[in-house]
């Protein structure tokens, strides 16, 4: 029975979902494409988890990853920072929220090394750490930054195709 009702649910609720113009991220209309569009992407901070999901994220939108060389549009990760401030506690001292901050400074190079967009992207999280559950906020804070990291991948395609896709 339990079956039953949720197959109806599923079925009910997808074509809802559709028809209101929700998508997943980066699958709807006017998804970013970046095909036929050569670049190359320099880390100053190395290949690092970021590194890696820019890369992952422009294979995906179709863009030709390339070695840097002339003649060759070029996305330049700067600098990446996090930060985390106590914002609430109890009377024992005991911290009870967070602030996360992320910091991400780019830069976007043309064929000719000239500077098509400098940025920074940034984001503010706050969260709450319970000190019962030691082993399921220890990685709490990693798991935030390695969201935050997903959304400067997607920013950062989207901005790749604004400014050199067709």
């Amino acid at each position: 029975m339990w079956r039953l009702i949720a197959i109806l649910g599923v079925s009910i609720l997808l074509p809802a979902l559709a028809a209101c113009g929700w998508h997943l991220r980066g699958s709807g209309p006017g998804a970013v494409s970046l095909e036929g569009v050569r670049i190359s992407v320099d880390s100053r901070m190395g290949r690092d988890d970021l590194y890696r999901e820019v890369h992952v994220s422009l294979q995906a939108a179709g863009a030709e990853l390339v070695p840097a060389q002339d003649g060759v549009p070029s996305l330049v990760l700067e600098n990446e920072s996090r930060q985390r401030r106590a914002i609430s506690g109890t009377r024992a001292d005991e911290v009870r929220e967070y602030e996360l901050r992320y910091r991400l400074s780019w830069r976007l190079r043309d064929g000719d090394g000239e500077d098509l967009q400098v940025d920074t992207f940034e984001q503010l999280r706050e969260y709450r750490r319970d000190e019962q559950q030691v082993l399921g906020s220890e990685g709490q804070e990693d798991a935030i930054v390695a969201e935050f990291r997903r959304d400067a991948a997607f920013l950062l395609v989207d901005r790749v195709q604004a400014l050199l896709g067709e």
